[in-house]
């Protein structure tokens, strides 16, 4: 499965009406996108760099993608949209073990590695990050993805802005807020790649940690 994600930012002085056209507009181009799977969610309090609306597709591979694109940004260039962010990515390791129920949310962690790391240092990055469904009750799917094209309007390097894609379904906002950030296998485990603090550092960039509201399940179990 070919993965599109896209963090949209309202612009500066939108009034709200022009700021629920323009979500309007967003779900249509989604909606008859072609998309396998597709989320138009508005962002829930407390994202960090997270913007205001993600959109997030999936297609049975890129050609499918590049073939909607130019419907998909022509719906994101709206008046009301400021900037907007994402990555592409195909379906890496994913897993499932509940459904997500009524009070489901949507999070979706963009990442950017540092491009010196070595690769079997990302790879035992992954690996912690994957761990945490095991330990972690209301994560009930997730996936983790390397970015094959990312965009980022906020990003000053010439790097690529975004080097991984982390997202899960949680059951509910609180367990988000609450279980999953302050679990131990968080701060003892996963943290020591984010801190600037820790000799194994390897995010040394800001994240952006993106949720909203979940309708259908979007992350199957396979990927």
């Amino acid at each position: 499965m070919y993965n599109v994600t896209r963090v949209v930012f309202t612009a500066d002085d939108t009034e709200s009406d022009g700021w629920a056209d323009a979500m309007n507009t967003i779900a249509a181009a989604a909606e008859s996108s072609g998309a396998v799977r597709h989320l138009v969610t508005a962002t829930l309090p407390g994202v960090i760099n997270g913007g205001d609306l993600i959109v997030h597709l999936q297609f049975e591979d890129e050609a499918a993608w590049q073939a909607s694109r130019g419907a998909v940004d022509a719906g994101l260039h709206h008046a009301a949209v400021g900037q907007v962010h994402g990555a592409e990515y195909t379906s890496g390791t994913a897993g499932r073990s509940r459904a997500t129920g009524p009070n489901g949310v949507y999070r979706a962690l963009l990442i950017r590695v540092a491009p010196d790391t070595p690769e079997d240092t990302i790879e035992r990055f992954e690996s912690d990050l994957l761990k945490m469904p095991g330990h972690i009750s209301s994560i009930a799917a997730w996936r983790l993805s390397r970015v094959s094209a990312a965009t980022d309007e906020c990003h000053a390097s010439d790097e690529a802005p975004w080097t991984h894609v982390w997202e899960q379904e949680f059951t509910d906002l609180a367990s988000l807020q609450t279980q999953y950030l302050d679990h131990p296998i968080h701060w003892g485990v996963v943290d020591r790649w984010f801190d600037p603090e820790c000799t194994e550092v390897i995010v040394r960039d800001r994240v952006c940690h993106t949720f909203g509201k979940l309708g259908d399940e979007v992350l199957p179990s396979g990927g």
